[in-house]
């Protein structure tokens, strides 16, 4: 059977906090933030996406989607032009050379 199984993912390059997760008892804001309490968080953080590829034979060179500069207007995200143009050639030469031609 010749199935390759892929996934992407994104990773926040300025570390991870999630507010949900911590809990600070207070009785106001000022002894919260003496106890910690307040996390500063960025509001655009950088990220960068990665792609792989894997099946019975092994794993597909992994690929970096960063935000790369973009033409006045664009926010760099990923979408189907850049998936077409970056991860499209790795998974079909992986597919090619693992799978053959059939």
């Amino acid at each position: 059977m010749k199935i390759l199984f892929s996934d992407k993912k994104i990773f926040d390059i300025n570390g991870v906090y999630n507010s949900q997760n911590d809990r600070i008892w207070a009785v106001d804001r000022a002894q919260a933030y003496t106890k910690g309490g307040r996390e500063q968080v960025q509001q655009f953080p950088q990220k960068v996406m990665v792609w792989l590829g894997a099946c019975s034979k092994g794993v597909t060179p992994l690929v970096i989607l960063d935000r790369k500069p973009k033409p006045k207007g664009d926010k760099g995200t990923v979408d189907h032009v850049r998936y077409i143009q970056e991860v499209l050639p790795v998974a079909l030469a992986y597919g090619n050379e693992v799978f053959g031609d059939d």
